[in-house]
């Protein structure tokens, strides 16, 4: 066998992300829904899940050959981690966990191979070996094993006296509810959108391209948070409509009367926030701004709509009457989610979902009217002006908390001599 169990050298980490109550708290609250499932271990495999119970991160899981990590939570004895050996310090670094065991030769094609029957081995160690055993995966989906199937086989093959049972259920109703100290990480990225739409909107000149655009947004959000994916930064001057994309193409000039759309997801402690937003280049003209004003009336009634208890799907319809009442058709078919360590969680605001709000979750209320003009099959440029905010919100007792956002009152990027 080739894990050895590691003594730890600190005896509190010194990076970790949240106290250790919080991390207790977390294995307090999985474990209270292992035992009504009668799930004796969860063995996690996503770095998402395993830095949720654990603070264990790294930079090295893009690398998509060695697994970082491997997290065993028993329903009555310690959690047990399995990392390479030159991880060892990392652990100690980000985690409160003792029982730490490290894999040597890592990088070793049969090694890579072999340990998912080393993890087996473990289960067995715990006492689960016959037990049931709760997998990344569920009904509301978003769960997954990020290892090749032939793993996954080698392990359930080594543990063939066991039962395994899907536990994203376990993990959802644990990462979905957020404490204080995660709706402050999530709270601190949001601040640092709203904060760099205000530069974008200073700095912004006429000669710069969409990409130039996209990389000023990402630049001065790392001005004030840890980090941030590519931002969406999307012109109507796209000749080729592509929407959800990252601003990277330098052919795509700006002009007077041009709408873009700007959301970016920058993270916290591995938190996500978000706040979108649009603006067009220029004088804005009245039927924009009625168009904008009436998402913002319909984003605010989904909003006020938000309490324990509602189905996410009641927002779809308080959106569609706004919309209407406006005179436009609504033609959208979500509205929002929840947001955390993934930039989509369940719930979803969807059509026909029976999922429901709950106290702590953190929703993203999101409407877009898109206008197209042209036509694909005539082969004419189809430009599509969008109208739309995204905002996050906490769910309360009473109602919701609104995230920082960047002011609606603001609807235009000014440029060079206006």
């Amino acid at each position: 066998m080739s894990i050895k169990q590691e003594q730890r050298v600190w005896g509190s980490p010194l990076y970790a992300d949240f106290p250790r109550s919080e991390y207790d708290d977390r294995l307090r609250r999985a474990r209270a829904y292992m035992a009504d499932q009668k799930i004796d271990v969860l063995v996690l495999w996503d770095p998402v899940n395993i830095r949720y119970f654990s603070g264990f991160q790294s930079l090295h899981w893009a690398s998509g050959s060695i697994q970082c990590a491997v997290l065993l939570v028993p329903l009555d004895r310690d959690p047990v981690i399995v990392v390479p050996d030159f991880f060892s310090q990392v652990v100690e670094g980000y985690t409160y966990l003792d029982d730490i065991r490290l894999l040597f030769k890592p990088h070793l094609t049969s090694s890579i191979r072999q340990l998912p029957v080393e993890i087996a081995d473990v289960v067995k160690e715990l006492g689960c070996g016959r037990g049931r055993v709760g997998i990344e995966a569920c009904a509301q989906g978003g769960m997954t094993i990020p290892r090749p199937v032939n793993d996954i086989d080698r392990f359930r093959s080594a543990l063939d006296g066991a039962t395994f049972v899907e536990g994203g259920d376990v993990i959802w109703k644990c990462r979905m509810i957020k404490s204080a100290s995660e709706v402050e990480a999530i709270r601190h990225a949001c601040q640092a959108i709203a904060r760099s739409y205000a530069d974008v909107v200073a700095k912004f000149d006429l000669s710069m391209s969409e990409r130039d655009v996209g990389r000023l947004l990402r630049q001065t959000i790392l001005e004030y948070t840890e980090d941030c994916t590519p931002p969406i930064a999307t012109s109507s001057a796209r000749r080729v409509v592509m929407p959800d994309t990252p601003s990277f193409y330098d052919e795509v000039s700006l002009s007077v009367g041009d709408r873009i759309v700007f959301e970016a997801i920058p993270s916290y402690k591995g938190y996500f926030g978000s706040c979108a937003r649009c603006f067009q280049i220029g004088p804005l003209p009245d039927e924009a701004l009625r168009k904008a004003e009436a998402v913002d009336q319909a984003q605010a009634a989904a909003m006020a709509a938000i309490k324990p208890g509602v189905k996410t799907k009641i927002l779809m319809d308080v959106i569609a009457e706004v919309l209407r009442s406006n005179g436009i058709e609504p033609r959208i078919e979500m509205a929002g989610h929840s947001m955390g360590m993934n930039h989509h969680e369940p719930p979803m605001i969807a059509e026909e979902e029976e999922s429901v709000f709950e106290e702590g979750m953190v929703i993203a209320v999101e409407v877009f009217v898109v206008d197209w003009k042209g036509d694909f099959r005539q082969r004419t440029t189809v430009v599509p002006e969008v109208y739309g905010n995204e905002d996050l919100v906490v769910v309360t007792k009473n109602g919701h908390d609104p995230m920082p956002g960047f002011r609606r009152d603001v609807r235009t990027l000014p440029y060079l001599g206006h």
